[in-house]
């Protein structure tokens, strides 16, 4: 009862932010600790009517909210990190902090050697945002997501290099050779967390300078750093494990495109039509409509699936804005029609490529896809184009729907409510094959490593206010209605 009350007068006092500070995080950590160990998870009773239709725009004030899923303590940090990152008057500063941080070569601005700044940052934001530093808290993440709903995790290692602001590399007093060992000890590990069926994420600048100018000046792999490729889409393909190539800057995008795509030519043959090796494409860069057709034509032509990981972008702070949609709305009417045109695999006004001869486009190739969407409206077409699919027998591509940890829980549980109730109302093996699998994204690697991923995260979220402020109502009404009905 008291621990109600006072959980309740936290979440009211903090409707507006300003006031909250590191040690506000500490103390939530505390309590959280003390509530709930990291893996423990609280699942509704079911009814009849539980859960609602997974394309309904709302659900019936009779059905739980999709949040009602999560551990009181799990929702409480969510609200706290989501509103202290989308708060400008706080997060404006502590970007600043964050830079200084993912960039210093001072021993003391190391959380991996400062024990202090290592024990506040594990314990606020990479404890939100990431998902261990060692296999074992790692694992524990993955089971506690399955536990809850989860058809598991897109694992990725979370050492990256970010191009500065006049796209110069970071300097580095490790030889390219020991970059790439240490990349490749880290991928390998990350493959190996990744259950079969599931998924593995890398980002080629986690291997260092060289690579990076490799990247940027479009140049074929050199021979250590395709040895290590080999052995680590052999050792997915052996695992049944999805490869996703990340997407990353525009200054090394052409290049990572060019790898990538060498990599789906050798291991997206399989007789299945499921690809190992995905690309990514941001559809908030106005150029990726043609890069995806062209990238369809070219496994039309050569026969083999294309792996598409579909995200609207992360690199919005870091690139020329003159390379994207001028409007959210442009970006989301592109990610749904390219959506559509893949979901449907068939072509459509946003993936339009020219006629071969009059009146006739090319074949549509065979695709796998990965939708990363926190849009909850991209999601709901989504579902609603899969069941139209189901319900007329209709062949489906591969597909599997993804969040960040730590972000858009309402859009991940409402897709786990639907998991269920496809499960419940097509008891079939045949429909059970439609149903939505859905998957968080999770970083692993020490403190020190994940750093620019952490900044990168508060940048998103900067940006992305309304749909901050959304997650954030979302939240704080879910928090309301455990606390004053005593459901802590």
């Amino acid at each position: 009862m008291k621990g109600s009350i006072a959980c309740s007068r936290i979440l009211l006092r903090t409707a507006a932010l300003p006031r909250l500070t590191i040690l506000g995080f500490w103390q939530l950590n505390c309590l959280q600790s003390h509530l709930s160990p990291r893996a423990s998870i609280t699942t509704p009773s079911r009814t009849a009517n539980w859960p609602p239709e997974p394309f309904s725009s709302s659900l019936s004030a009779a059905a739980p909210s999709p949040l009602s899923l999560l551990h009181f303590g799990t929702l409480l940090r969510s609200y706290l990190i989501t509103a202290f990152t989308s708060n400008p008057v706080i997060l404006t500063p502590c970007l600043r902090l964050f830079s200084v941080l993912a960039h210093s070569e001072n021993a003391l601005l190391n959380p991996d050697r400062n024990l202090l700044l290592h024990k506040i940052l594990k314990k606020t934001f990479y404890a939100h945002f990431c998902a261990g530093e060692s296999p074992q808290e790692v694992a524990a993440t993955i089971e506690g997501l399955q536990a809850l709903g989860f058809s598991g995790a897109i694992v990725a290692y979370g050492k990256e290099t970010l191009l500065g602001p006049d796209q110069q590399l970071e300097a580095s007093q490790a030889t390219g050779s020991e970059e790439i060992a240490e990349w490749k000890r880290g991928t390998a590990a990350t493959v190996r967390l990744a259950e079969a069926d599931g998924f593995a994420a890398l980002k080629f600048s986690g291997a260092g300078a060289p690579t990076m100018k490799r990247l940027i000046e479009k140049q074929p792999m050199d021979e250590m750093l395709r040895d290590v490729m080999t052995e680590i889409c052999n050792l997915a393909k052996a695992r049944r494990v999805g490869l996703l190539f990340d997407a990353e800057q525009h200054a090394v995008q052409d290049g990572i495109d060019q790898w990538t795509l060498d990599f789906q030519r050798r291991y997206n043959t399989d007789e299945s039509k499921r690809a190992i090796v995905y690309g990514t494409y941001q559809t908030y860069l106005r150029s990726t409509p043609e890069t995806l057709m062209r990238h369809l034509a070219i496994a039309e032509k050569e026969g083999f699936t294309l792996g598409v990981k579909l995200v609207r972008g992360a690199y919005m702070n870091s690139d020329s804005r003159d390379l994207f949609w001028p409007t959210k709305e442009d970006t989301d009417k592109t990610y749904d029609g390219i959506a559509e045109a893949l979901i449907w695999r068939r072509w459509n006004d946003t993936l339009k490529p020219r006629a071969q001869g009059p009146g006739t486009l090319p074949k549509f190739p065979n695709v796998s896809l990965v939708l990363a969407s926190h849009n909850s409206n991209t999601v709901r077409k989504a579902m609603a184009m899969r069941q139209e699919q189901a319900r007329h027998g209709s062949k489906a591509v591969d597909m599997a729907y993804a969040q960040l940890l730590g972000m858009a829980d309402e859009v991940s549980c409402e897709l786990i409510m639907a998991s269920r109730n496809e499960e419940q109302g097509c008891p079939s093996r045949k429909n059970k094959a439609k149903e939505p699998k859905v998957y968080k994204y999770i970083v692993w690697g020490t403190v020190g490593q994940c750093l620019k991923y952490l900044l990168r995260r508060a940048e998103e979220n900067k940006d992305a206010v309304l749909r901050a402020a959304e997650s954030r109502k979302a939240l704080r009404k879910e928090l309301l209605r455990r606390i004053f009905r005593m459901e802590v």
